[in-house]
């Protein structure tokens, strides 16, 4: 009987032996030298907050998680937000973080409207995050780095980014890199391209839609109009007819004046629409989405001359003679 009463209380202590080893490792840091960034929502429970960290790979057990916080008495007080945590902490240290707050990865709003063009977006950018506005458009122009992830990219003739950065409001992190925002908006892009754009084409390819798009965008006011305005810029095509949009104009011009002169028509550049015949040689901003439907579903008209009122709409006409009165209406 005693030998049996010493067996036993070898294998409790054996047991407990374990318990205390597994706990105590359980404890320690998985170490596999990762980083993750985790979201925990309000009003999370410490459960839920548990299981976020075991599927990161950032605690051990989650079991033994539990029992820490219960025997410390801190599950109550773990923040929420978004932490970027080390998978070299132990998780007595990971708690503490959770719970003081530290390692919060802060983010901000950005907004960059339809309409502005690189030079514009990189201005904005460089006003609100840690690079400059030469950095940001050294990489809008190599985008061969981008080229192989986004299906609209794969045009041989798209050589700058111009027209693929997708107007928005944006959630990013604080320390955002120019490469980081440039994926970001291209990832912007990537949503319109799938829903309204591949193989809504006809026979135009992304390039083109987006090149019109753009020209639409520059020359719009009201959002009514934009289907018209692209329909008018196709009938020139179509006819063999110069584009002449002043917005191609100013992006040569690298201003945009409230009126052209006529010397400013004649400034060479293969984005001349005066000069040069069908679209611009690249897209001149980055169309909004009412400008990208405009371009992909042009209204039909006979429509081939059209001219700014000066309250933001156009007046239309298929006559020159008309287009010559309408001028003398409201521009002289």
């Amino acid at each position: 009987m005693k030998k049996i009463l010493v067996v036993l209380i070898i294998l409790v202590g054996l047991g407990i032996g374990f318990v205390y080893n597994f706990y105590n490792d359980s404890l320690t840091p998985v170490d596999n030298g990762t980083t993750k960034i985790i979201t925990i929502e309000q009003g999370a429970s410490s459960d839920e907050i548990g299981t976020i960290l075991l599927e990161n790979n950032l605690i051990k057990n989650l079991t033994v998680y539990k029992l820490y916080l219960r025997q410390s008495n801190l599950g109550s007080q773990l923040k929420a937000g978004d932490f970027e945590i080390s998978d070299s902490l132990s998780l007595p240290e990971i708690v503490d973080l959770l719970i003081q707050g530290e390692n919060v990865v802060k983010t901000m709003n950005f907004t960059v409207p339809e309409g502005l063009n690189l030079k514009e977006i990189g201005k904005i950018l460089s006003e609100k995050f840690d690079f400059t506005q030469e950095e940001f458009l050294k990489l809008t122009q190599t985008v061969g780095i981008y080229r192989e992830n986004y299906e609209f990219l794969q045009d041989d003739e798209i050589k700058t980014l111009e027209g693929f950065l997708y107007p928005n409001t944006y959630n990013v992190y604080i320390d955002s890199t120019a490469d980081d925002i440039i994926i970001t908006m291209l990832n912007g892009f990537e949503e319109i391209y799938e829903e309204h754009i591949k193989g809504n084409t006809g026979d135009r390819t992304v390039y083109e839609i987006v090149n019109m798009a753009s020209v639409v965008e520059g020359e719009a006011q009201v959002d009514e109009e934009r289907p018209v305005i692209a329909g008018v810029f196709y009938n020139r095509l179509e006819m063999g007819m110069m584009l002449q949009s002043c917005a191609t104009v100013q992006y040569a011009l690298g201003e945009k004046k409230e009126r052209l002169l006529n010397e400013d028509l004649k400034v060479e550049s293969l984005y001349n629409t005066y000069l040069h015949t069908g679209l611009p040689v690249a897209p001149i901003n980055s169309p909004g989405l009412t400008s990208i439907k405009a371009a992909l579903n042009p209204e039909e008209t006979d429509y081939i001359y059209f001219l700014a009122k000066g309250d933001g709409s156009h007046y239309f006409t298929d006559d020159y003679d008309d287009f010559l009165d309408a001028k003398a209406k409201y521009i002289n």
